[in-house]
C-alpha cells in the first residue's frame, strides 16, 4: 500500500527518477534472470526507502530483460546502492546476465491512447 503522498503514476515535472536497466542474457537464462529480479524486487527493494515501483519486461526473442523502476529521487536510489542486500542482489543479477546497462532518466512526456482500452 502506498502513502497518500506517493504517486505510482508516470508523470512529468517531479523529482522522481527512473532506472531503465537493459540486461542482455543467454536465451537459456532469461527466466532465471527475470525470476531473480522479481524475487529481489519483492523481498528487498519494496522495503528500501524511496523505492516506488518496478516493472520487469522480457524480450520475445529471449535475449533481454528490461527493468523499469521508479524512485522518489536520485538520492534515494544512490542510498539504496549502499545497502548490503541490494549490493548482493546486483552482483547476483550481473552474474546471470551477459551485460547490463543501467541508466537513470526523468520523464520528459507522457502520452496515452484516446481509445478505451478496458
Amino acid at each position: 500500500m502506498t502513502s497518500p503522498t506517493t504517486s505510482l503514476s508516470v508523470t512529468t515535472g517531479t523529482d522522481k527518477i527512473t532506472l531503465v536497466n537493459v540486461f542482455t542474457v543467454d536465451i537459456e537464462r532469461q527466466t532465471e534472470l527475470v525470476e531473480a529480479l522479481d524475487e529481489a524486487t519483492r523481498s528487498i527493494f519494496t522495503k528500501v526507502p524511496g523505492f516506488i515501483s518496478a516493472n520487469l519486461h522480457v524480450s520475445l526473442d529471449g535475449t533481454r530483460v528490461v527493468n523499469y523502476a521508479q524512485w522518489a529521487d536520485k538520492a534515494s536510489y544512490s542510498a539504496a546502492l549502499q545497502h548490503p542486500e541490494v549490493r548482493k542482489h546486483v552482483e547476483h543479477a550481473a552474474g546471470i546476465a551477459q551485460a547490463y546497462d543501467p541508466t537513470l532518466v526523468q520523464v520528459w512526456s507522457v502520452h496515452n491512447s484516446d481509445a478505451d482500452v478496458s
